[in-house]
């Protein structure tokens, strides 16, 4: 973005409301039950299709069945109100259940028919139209936070879902579904009438399925280009991942042998993969955290209970009689050994989730990460990751004033975070803001100086960007009045002399005396183009220059009404003015123009008697100073059209121009112009 607001994607906006605690633990339950259950139907469907030999889609263990159930739930246990991990664990789910039908249809079908085999077989049918569009076409669509790109994209969803709904429908009406389960059956709730419709819709239906995940992954790209640095690494690896499966799918579209479905799924299940990706390396959904610290402490729990377990069984192996004194021994080196472990296995994860605690440590992994971003803000937003992960934090934010105002955030800031002031050479450049970080392991002190740097180079380039943007519109628009005036205006009047003086040669044989009328309406023409030509060449330099020079072109301007104006120039060696000739014209006409700007200024605004205009040449540059003894500058200025007109006619150059405060009062403005051209 251009205002630069690099945040999490989060979680969706929750309600003013809390669920109740009893009835989340209520839901978790049910989450982690339904994975747990969906691995026991991927293995017994393994077992299944094992000793069936010959159903392609229940080939081996299911990786789509293993790992979406899990990375979902997992996601969910977190971050209960975020849309895909519940995409991501009810395709797991529906799609362990389909494969265990299917396999178990396969399974009765040849060892134990009976009258309730079609009632098992017909979910099969269907049953498999619910996850795939799910994770091919509606995730990416919603991938990471939940909502659409945009508006634009409602119809891709809206096919998506028709799809699901209206295909599942068909194939579940089926007269004939053997060629859906590659088993003769019947249909207990087919319906005649449609006969092969649903077989021949099926064999064309991989095409607009293959189209919707195309448009999803589409969508991706378009909301990769309009995100943040920090949201177009989170989103990098599941694009990747969607891209390869899309390609294969295409590439292997119409073949449905057993090695192309099982390259297929597997190419799937790096979907969840590529997410838990974005969460460990990213800070997905801002979870790392929570990662970091159950794996330590929960290998510290295992480690530990194994530890003291093996003490408590040595001892009682070698000293028989003496339990008691046995448990405290065991508890007591268990005890002692806790906190060193701690320290190492902490460091271990550190290192796996890229987790600096020393300041100093910290302080140049920041510095090295900074020199591998491209850019100021892209710098920033490493900077600020780096920081939340060096500090421990749930979220780190840091917000740069000025016109526009600039946020970059990592995590979640929450309601009330810790805020820090950043100063870059004594000025206040940001504010650095602080969620969840314990007391005692900020090195804010180190940190807080790169931070300061970077939210000044953010500041500078971003008002650069803006300055240049504004120059070349105001050169584009100048180009078109001068294209106007051309048109409309010199073109016409030069094309009605030319057709007067054909006129008038024409009358010279036979009617000589009207032939003066003609010549005094070619004078009268001509005239008046050569107004409007000094006009046009007026706006673009003022010939007063080019009589008067810069310094005298100023001593007239300063003759109007208002203060008393006083060009100077300081002599040269020699007492002359000698130093502003040869002056380059781009430079003499940015010093008018800037000198001009500031003195009408002070005729209304600065209540003012007097003004000193000083112009000083210095090596390889033109100093110019206006300086008035009015009131002054208000407490906090906002920069109008004049004064930032001032800014870019000097910038245009390669230039400055600095307002502020005159010693003695009053207001003083300031331009530094080269003389030679910026590379």
């Amino acid at each position: 973005m251009t205002s630069a607001d690099h945040d999490d994607p989060g979680p969706v906006a929750e309600g003013p409301g809390r669920t109740p605690a009893w009835r989340r633990r209520l839901v978790l339950a049910a989450v982690w039950t339904a994975a747990g259950a969906s691995l026991a139907a991927v293995v017994t469907a393994a077992v299944l299709a094992a000793q069936l030999g010959g159903l392609a889609e229940t080939q081996g263990l299911d990786p789509i069945g293993l790992m979406f159930p899990l990375a979902g739930a997992f996601l969910i246990s977190r971050r209960p109100r975020l849309l895909i991990p519940w995409l991501m664990w009810a395709t797991g789910v529906i799609w362990s259940a389909y494969s265990l039908l299917f396999a178990l249809t396969g399974w009765m079908y040849f060892h134990a028919p009976g009258p309730l085999l079609p009632y098992v077989a017909w979910p099969a049918i269907w049953l498999w139209l619910l996850p795939v569009p799910a994770f091919t076409g509606i995730m990416p669509l919603l991938f990471p936070d939940g909502r659409l790109p945009s508006r634009r994209w409602r119809p891709v969803l809206y096919g998506n879902l028709a799809l699901m709904a209206g295909h599942s429908l068909l194939l579940g009406l089926s007269p004939d579904p053997s060629f859906e389960l590659e088993v003769p059956l019947g249909n207990p709730f087919g319906v005649a009438a449609l006969g092969r419709i649903p077989e021949v819709v099926e064999s064309w239906i991989g095409l607009p399925m293959i189209l919707l995940c195309l448009l999803g992954v589409v969508s991706l790209g378009f909301r990769y280009r309009a995100a943040t640095p920090e949201v177009r690494r989170q989103i990098t690896w599941y694009f990747h991942a969607m891209v390869i499966f899309v390609v294969y799918w295409i590439a292997s579209a119409g073949t449905q042998d057993t090695f192309t479905i099982a390259v297929r799924v597997f190419l799937a299940a790096g979907i969840p993969i590529s997410i838990i990706a974005a969460v460990l390396r990213h800070q997905l959904y801002g979870i790392r955290l929570i990662l970091n610290r159950t794996l330590v402490y929960g290998t510290l729990a295992v480690g530990a209970g194994l530890t003291y377990s093996a003490l408590i069984w040595a001892s009682n192996s070698v000293a028989d009689g003496y339990g008691g004194a046995a448990g405290l021994a065991s508890a007591m080196v268990t005890g002692a050994a806790f906190h060193p472990v701690r320290l190492r296995l902490q460091r271990s994860v550190d290192r796996l989730f890229n987790v600096e605690r020393d300041p100093y440590r910290a302080a140049d992994l920041l510095s090295r990460t900074v020199q591998r971003a491209g850019d100021p803000a892209g710098a920033l937003a490493e900077a600020i990751s780096v920081v939340r992960t060096s500090l421990v934090a749930r979220g780190v934010g840091v917000e740069v004033p000025g016109e526009p105002a600039l946020s970059f955030v990592d995590g979640e800031l929450g309601a009330r975070p810790r805020s820090v002031e950043l100063t870059w050479h004594g000025e206040p450049v940001g504010r650095l803001r602080i969620a969840g970080a314990r007391p005692g392991r900020e090195p804010l002190d180190v940190m807080a100086k790169h931070l300061a740097g970077l939210a000044h180079a953010v500041r500078l380039s971003t008002d650069l960007r803006d300055s240049h943007e504004r120059i070349s519109a105001t050169r584009d628009e100048e180009r078109r009045r001068l294209g106007r005036e051309l048109h409309d205006g010199l073109g016409p009047t030069l094309t009605s002399v030319t057709m007067t003086l054909d006129e008038a040669r024409r009358r010279l044989e036979r009617d000589p005396e009207s032939v003066e009328e003609l010549l005094v309406r070619v004078r009268e023409e001509m005239t008046s183009t050569l107004m409007s030509v000094r006009e046009l060449v007026d706006g673009l330099r003022p010939p007063v220059l080019d009589e008067l020079g810069l310094a005298g072109a100023l001593r007239v301007f300063g003759q109007a009404p208002g203060p008393r104006v006083e060009v100077v120039v300081p002599p040269s060696a020699d007492g002359s003015e000698g130093p502003l000739d040869g002056l380059p014209a781009a430079v003499e006409t940015a010093a008018y123009r800037i000198a001009q700007e500031a003195l009408t200024n002070v005729r209304r605004h600065a209540q003012a008697a007097s003004v000193l205009v000083t112009l000083r040449r210095e090596a390889g540059k033109l100093r110019v100073s206006v300086a008035d003894d009015g009131t002054g500058l208000p407490d906090e200025p906002s920069p109008g059209v004049g004064l930032t007109s001032m800014r870019e006619r000097a910038a245009e150059i390669g230039g400055t121009c600095a307002i502020g405060p005159r010693p003695g009062g009053g207001t003083e403005v300031t331009a530094v112009l080269p003389l030679t051209p910026p590379a």
